[in-house]
């Protein structure tokens, strides 16, 4: 009884209504990472009907995948992936969220939509999604320039993905593993021959090499990944794209602001979008480097004037994040009642403090 009652406890999901993680799906704990389910959903309704039909996305090379709902473009931030998930609980559902526990810092976050086989991955530091794998062909439609190459039943063969994105040099073999990789720029599929009896690998050069194979037992493909840059292991570094901004603000820098010898508040160095009348008029927001000194003791008017709205309000009724002051034991007065989240800065904003929970941007 006890051992069913912790499990029940440890089980969390991804509330729609108020963008909050609550205790209602599986968690797993590893030495090595930490594993969290996520079911995305709320309590059933006629509006909250799962959907039947496998979702279909168009394939952009070097950018991601999209439909009319949602959006998966590389250099997307994890908060904002996040977010889009929540916000599309009725279409997507069974997340799940993997990090390393050991090497927070440097092994990738994967978010997984197992429903869908669609692979997520983050960069550890700047939380910008650098790749996206698709390794379930048997539960979404794929389509290219408007005509759909994969669907379910109809999985890509090789010479289909040669007649889609057309061949211009034999794929890359591995011998240990048995797998023929085709890539272009940004994109690359996976064809396994270890269950293809009757697949003849030819000489090449280098690691290129040729497959003869007949119609029947051609290699499928089992995994699709989209990159920036020329393959998989040499990935160029992502930005953020400009669209993802949305008017939000992104830190490349926070550093202790100092008097006196002491601390009193934050400089922060950020990029945000030109909202100047100029840039309004010709539909173009150029990004641009602003720095902010946010000191203790503040006004909210103040703060909202140096870091503009913020991407939540959060109130509350009582201090749940007195955990990050550590071994401190002064009493803060008055005890607030509210903070500001930006989410895209890794700031959050007190009546009276700043918390910083981002690392990458944190001063070294």
């Amino acid at each position: 009884m006890i051992g069913n009652r912790r499990k029940r406890k440890a089980k969390r999901t991804i509330n729609k209504d108020d963008d909050r993680l609550k205790h209602t799906s599986g968690v797993q704990h590893s030495s090595e990472f930490m594993h969290m389910k996520s079911s995305s959903s709320r309590p059933s309704s006629m509006c909250m009907t799962p959907r039947q039909d496998p979702l279909m996305f168009e394939v952009l090379p070097q950018e991601g995948l999209k439909n009319e709902s949602v959006e998966f473009i590389l250099g997307m931030p994890l908060n904002q992936i996040l977010t889009l998930i929540q916000q599309n609980a009725r279409i997507l559902s069974n997340i799940e969220l993997m990090y390393s526990r050991k090497d927070p810092l440097g092994r990738d976050i994967c978010v997984y939509l197992s429903n869908d086989g669609i692979r997520l991955m983050f960069h550890p530091v700047t939380q910008l999604l650098r790749l996206i794998e698709v390794d379930n062909l048997s539960q979404i439609v794929l389509k290219y320039k408007e005509k759909i190459f994969s669907e379910p039943g109809a999985e890509v063969s090789m010479d289909k993905v040669d007649e889609f994105f057309g061949s211009t040099h034999p794929g890359a073999y591995d011998d240990k593993q048995k797998i023929c990789v085709k890539s272009w720029r940004g994109l690359s599929f996976c064809f396994p021959t270890a269950e293809s009896a009757n697949v003849e690998v030819t000489p090449g050069f280098g690691p290129l090499r040729s497959l003869k194979f007949d119609s029947a037992t051609q290699p499928r493909l089992t995994k699709m990944s989209i990159f920036k840059g020329t393959a998989v292991g040499k990935n160029e570094e992502v930005t953020m794209p400009l669209a993802a901004y949305c008017g939000q603000n992104r830190t490349l820098l926070v550093s202790c602001a100092r008097k006196n010898g002491k601390i009193t508040g934050v400089d922060v160095l950020f990029q945000t979008q030109n909202g100047n009348a100029a840039s309004r008029i010709s539909g173009e927001l150029e990004l641009v480097e602003v720095s902010r000194t946010i000191s203790f003791g503040d006004s909210v008017a103040k703060v909202l004037s140096a870091l503009g709205a913020p991407s939540k309000v959060f109130y509350k009724s009582e201090d749940k994040m007195s955990i990050h002051r550590g071994g401190c034991k002064e009493t803060l007065s008055p005890q607030p009642h509210f903070f500001f989240n930006y989410f895209s800065m890794g700031l959050g904003h007190f009546e009276s403090r700043v918390l910083i929970s981002t690392l990458d941007s944190m001063e070294r």
